[in-house]
């Protein structure tokens, strides 16, 4: 395999390095400036929207209120009430002064209960009766509960027309409440039309109303109010409330208007965004490679000013692995190859005492973990499990061969921890647990126990397998030696700055009048020696281990552990 000189390869890592940063820098930009321009995009389509509601609720108040005013005027329901000649005239002239007041509104109709009709638009013609409540259409109209509705210009409510209106129908009633008529004023659908036809939704935008019932009240394409097919069409628009489709080519944004069943939706397309975009990332690019460029010239000539030295020290490594230990590096050049090169000759000057220092570490490591593995698995005890559970099989005990075979199983597992040296104050208790509960199917009622935890050190790390010797010297050297029911106790507290964990027996105890070290020793031999310097190296001098024994009484080690 070829290898490259570091001259070579630092050019090259500079490069790509300085092109990721540069790929990140410019996909970072182009991701935000992307972000701004749609967000902006879709701020402004909603604003759009958002007032166009607002041009269009207004547009509707201001025929409501007018309705609601006629409705309630003394003239529409005198002639409601009594359909005179003398008062037609007087009501045809209030209905003229109203529409010559407002240029949108283009005609106003009355028909009373008993089928009179008044019009400014002779044009305009609708079924009536003597009795209208008995017509479908008059008691529609009272229904509507003036909403607004989209119909055509001039109807006789079979017929259909080019021209459109919106209509607001309004109930004419007496003192008391009871159907006097119905007023309808229409507005001219033209208004409308003009002003949503003249919104900037970009290039392919559009926008388009529905009522409740999903029928188009405006679209741009005049001739589609009752088309099911281009309904179908919009579809996906109509069932996107604020979001993007056609593969975020377009940005939907609805609108209720408030007191009607219509709902306006604006389609705002993005082709503006994508040029955008386009023309970001291309004077990105553009400008990152020339940068790109002269940064890398720059970098040329300084690499090739640093080299030598470089080169002089790769040199005196060489030589320093064949077997040359006296050789030092020459500290010349840049200040920081001055530096590497003092620190290198530094380290070479301390490698033979840490090589000794490391050699002793390394014997010092090797036999604690040999203690450490002959603590996980002591051969008696397996022994007796397997002696207790063949014990119990061969009196058909097979609920209690299932229980100590899985607390057997448990116990190992927790012993060998995955190979982890440290392990939790939960697990390692648990590891206690299923200890206490093989050897209590041993001795049976010769031994008792019990394990107070507290849930707030269940993560505490620590050694693995350094409790279950201190209870196992509980067992053999304590109640294993008295009369009557044997206790090994295990409890956690909090003692101030110290985590304790002890282990507490009633067996027949000494008296304890020694060092550590040395009632470790007699207690349990080189097993719980071995714990307490484990402890040591892991916990340092906040550690110590106190033991309290008393003659035929008891037995109490404490392991106090700092919480920092």
């Amino acid at each position: 395999m070829k290898r490259y000189s570091l001259f070579v390869q630092l050019v090259v890592y500079v490069a790509l390095t300085m092109l990721l940063l540069l790929g990140i820098v410019g996909a970072s930009y182009y991701h935000t400036s992307s972000t701004v321009i749609r967000e902006t995009t879709e701020q402004s389509t909603q604003n759009t929207i958002s007032q166009s509601g607002q041009f269009v609720q207004s547009y509707l108040e201001k025929l409501k209120e007018t309705t609601k005013s006629l409705a309630t005027n003394e003239l529409v329901k005198g002639y409601a009430e009594d359909s005179t000649a003398e008062h037609e005239e007087s009501l045809r002239k209030l209905l003229d002064t109203i529409l010559s007041t407002d240029r949108d509104l283009v005609s106003a109709v009355l028909v009373t209960k008993s089928g009179h009709l008044v019009a400014t638009d002779e044009a305009i013609s609708m079924k009536t009766s003597s009795d209208m409540m008995k017509e479908a259409w008059y008691q529609a109209a009272i229904q509507e509960h003036a909403m607004p509705v989209l119909t055509p210009a001039r109807q006789n409510l079979s017929e259909s027309s080019d021209k459109w209106v919106v209509s607001i129908t309004q109930e004419v009633v007496d003192s008391k409440g009871d159907n006097l008529g119905v007023i309808r004023l229409d507005i001219a659908y033209d208004s409308l039309s003009r002003y949503l036809d003249s919104l900037q939704l970009g290039k392919d935008g559009f926008t388009f109303i529905i009522n409740s019932k999903h029928e188009f009240v405006y679209h741009p394409k005049k001739s589609v109010y009752s088309s099911s097919q281009e309904m179908k069409a919009l579809e996906p628009y109509i069932l996107t409330p604020n979001g993007y489709v056609n593969d975020d080519t377009s940005y939907v944004y609805q609108y209720q208007i408030p007191q009607s069943d219509w709902l306006i939706i604006g389609v705002a397309s993005m082709e503006n965004l994508h040029q955008l975009q386009k023309q970001i990332f291309m004077s990105f690019l553009g400008t990152g490679l020339v940068v790109l460029g002269i940064c890398l010239l720059g970098i040329w000539f300084i690499l090739r000013h640093w080299i030598k030295p470089l080169r002089d020290l790769q040199e005196t490594i060489l030589a320093i692995g064949n077997g040359n230990a006296s050789l030092r590096a020459s500290e010349q050049g840049a200040p920081e190859l001055v530096d590497l090169a003092h620190q290198f000759n530094r380290m070479l000057d301390q490698i033979d005492k840490l090589m000794r220092t490391v050699k002793e570490e390394e014997q010092n490591v090797r036999k604690y973990e040999l203690q450490a593995l002959s603590s996980q698995i002591n051969p008696h005890f397996l022994y007796n499990t397997l002696d207790t559970i063949v014990w119990m099989a061969e009196f058909n005990n097979s609920a209690k061969v299932v229980e100590v075979t899985k607390s057997l199983a448990k116990y190992f597992r927790l012993a060998l921890n995955q190979g982890n040296e440290q392990i939790v104050l939960k697990d390692e208790i648990d590891h206690v647990r299923q200890y206490l509960f093989i050897q209590k199917q041993r001795y049976g009622d010769k031994l008792a126990y019990e394990i107070e935890e507290d849930a707030r050190f269940d993560s505490f790390q620590l050694p693995k397998l350094v409790l279950q010797p201190l209870v196992e010297n509980a067992i053999y050297h304590g109640i294993k030696e008295i009369k009557g029911q044997g206790l090994v106790r295990v409890s956690v507290a909090e003692r101030k700055e110290f985590l304790v964990v002890s282990i507490h027996d009633n067996g027949s105890g000494f008296t304890a009048h020694d060092t550590t070290e040395n009632l470790l020793v007699k207690l349990g031999g080189v097993g719980l020696k071995n714990v307490d310097q484990r402890l040591r190296l892991q916990f340092g001098s906040a550690y110590h281990m106190d033991i309290d024994s008393k003659q035929g009484s008891h037995t109490i080690i404490s392991l106090f552990f700092p919480k920092r």
